[in-house]
């Protein structure tokens, strides 16, 4: 009996009829397609793929096959604290039709992303190590593939947002798209090192990106069956994504499980120290209220249910408690301090940021930040820094940007502080060390949702590379004025997976990065390529050393 056949009897155990024996399949189907015929009469099309635990069988999308919530690894919650194991392998095929449990976290509001978010929300638990697949086909046409890893720093954020659907990007670009969700805040970044009984749990301050190794892991071994090709990955983030991007790259662990690397708006130039990061545990301790003998027998009892209200009460200094920990194992050096890693050496990177990335953090302050003047710029940059630097921090910009208002002077350095300084660090490493080359990239598009107010804000790119602006509409307001730009930004984001060069016929020459003419490619409705990225700045900011 044909393999086919042998589904088709299973299947019908449960009152369905495939027609992967009789009638002859569609012509347009996969090998390994299942045709079933619906008690209505009508013929709908079932993909169905191999994985090394079992067989899957996803829907059909627009022309893509979808497969949603595919365990790459198992249960963590009697891991916790503690790496992964692999998921059970399971019998027959499974259907993969809902999207994967997120890592329990706090709850991101705010109308700017209402649009990402599904309605009502997913499902949270520690069984969250499931992954998602968009393909034009099942077949082995050996597609790039595209992997991303999700923002919200290390604490928030899922694979599954509406934003991240993979079905216009995979049919666009004739790619293969995965996200994935993995371990956050205190489940995957709490390090314990510090604490009684720590030694037992050496990878506890990095288990969320040994989790993404798991997926690159499941990636490497199962999506050719998927129609990719498991020696063309790249993986790209935003924000957090894009901090997990630069630390894979400096993981001997994750070596050879992608080749290209994209970052947006999340260059991670160092990690924790240990010192620093059990420092973070004792103050989120004392926040939740642990005070025992035993606090990793207490951490280990809390449940997974109040986990959301326990980081909820830890906001520390920086806002980014949880993230990497350079300890020594999983994560042996600072990601790109002081140079970039041996092990990021043969990848080509795109690294960028958009150009008012701190309007988003700043926005519940709106009416005090739009009445500011130039000596209450000074003053709020007075707060991290002494009176002296902040005035001539200010002055500088000042000089670089003598039409700004003191409002676009403010988000300007607050922009370049949280991120354009570190992307342009980690270009310039980049580009030092030789082998592979960096290009660089600045989003300079406006929203002209809240009239206009948060400009090029943090995320905005995010639903122009994937080509999903209709499920980004509630930060991009005009999609379809806006539908030109995400043709430009996601075919170049396709280039650079096909064969790591974001140059299209769409685009002005984009040469790579080099700190001789620092070009940069400016995404607006008319991209152009300009060089000196950042010089001016990076003067200013550096006289304050």
């Amino acid at each position: 009996m044909s393999r086919k056949c042998r589904i088709a009897a299973l299947v019908a155990m449960f009152g369905m009829a495939l027609a992967a024996c009789s009638p002859a399949p569609d012509a347009g189907a996969a090998a390994n397609d299942t045709i079933i015929e619906a008690d209505t009469g009508a013929v709908v099309v079932r993909p169905i793929a191999g994985t090394q635990y079992g067989d899957v069988m996803g829907t059909v999308e627009d022309g893509i096959s979808v497969f949603l919530g595919i365990p790459y690894g198992g249960d963590t919650a009697d891991r916790r604290f503690l790496p992964a194991e692999p998921p059970a392998s399971w019998d027959g095929v499974r259907e993969t039709t809902d999207w994967p449990h997120s890592s329990p976290q706090t709850v991101m509001d705010g109308e700017l992303f209402a649009s990402w978010d599904h309605d009502p929300p997913l499902p949270e638990s520690e069984d969250m190590l499931g992954l998602n697949v968009w393909t034009p086909g099942t077949d082995d046409a050996k597609r790039p593939v595209m992997v991303w890893l999700h923002g919200g720093g290390f604490t928030n954020g899922s694979g599954s947002s509406k934003v991240y659907q993979g079905t216009r990007l995979a049919k666009r670009g004739d790619v293969v798209v995965v996200t994935i969700n993995h371990r956050l805040n205190m489940l995957g970044y709490l390090y314990l090192g510090g604490l009684p009984g720590g030694d037992a749990y050496p990878d506890s301050g990095n288990v969320g990106t040994l989790d993404m190794v798991m997926a690159l892991e499941w990636v490497r071994d199962n999506i050719a069956s998927f129609g990719g090709d498991p020696d063309n990955v790249t993986i790209f983030g935003e924000s957090g994504g894009g901090m997990k991007v630069s630390a894979l790259l400096a993981m001997p662990m994750a070596e050879g499980l992608f080749d290209k690397a994209i970052v947006q708006s999340g260059s991670m130039i160092s990690g924790l120290t240990p010192d620093a990061a059990a420092q973070n545990t004792n103050d989120f301790l004392a926040a939740i209220g642990i005070d025992d003998a035993d606090p990793i027998a207490a951490l280990k009892a809390l449940p997974a249910s109040e986990i959301r209200a326990a980081v909820g009460k830890w906001s520390p200094a920086g806002g980014l408690g949880f993230m990497p920990v350079v300890d020594g194992r999983s994560l042996p050096r600072d990601p790109f301090s002081p140079d970039a890693p041996e092990t990021a050496r043969d990848i080509p990177m795109l690294i960028g940021t958009v150009d008012d990335e701190a309007s988003i953090f700043v926005m519940y302050d709106r009416e005090a930040i739009d009445a500011m003047s130039y000596e209450d710029v000074v003053a709020r940059m007075a707060a991290t820094m002494p009176q002296d630097g902040a005035q001539a921090l200010v002055d500088g910009y000042r000089a670089l940007y003598p039409d700004q208002s003191p409002k676009e002077i403010y988000i300007t350095i607050f922009s370049d502080q949280l991120f354009t300084a570190n992307a342009v660090e980690q270009a310039e490493r980049k580009a030092a060390q030789g082998g592979a080359p960096a290009y660089v990239y600045l989003f300079d598009w406006d929203t002209p949702k809240m009239d206009g107010w948060p400009g090029a804000m943090h995320a905005l790119e995010v639903g122009f590379a994937f080509d999903q602006l209709a499920n980004s509409s509630s930060m991009v307001g005009d999609v379809e004025a806006a539908q030109p730009l995400a043709d430009t930004m996601a075919d170049a984001w396709i280039s650079f997976a096909r064969d790591g060069d974001p140059n299209t016929g769409s685009l002005p020459d984009w040469p790579a990065f080099d700190d001789e003419a620092r070009a940069f490619m400016r995404f607006t409705l008319e991209p152009a390529v300009e060089t000196g990225y950042f010089e001016g700045e990076k003067a200013v900011l550096s006289a304050l050393d």
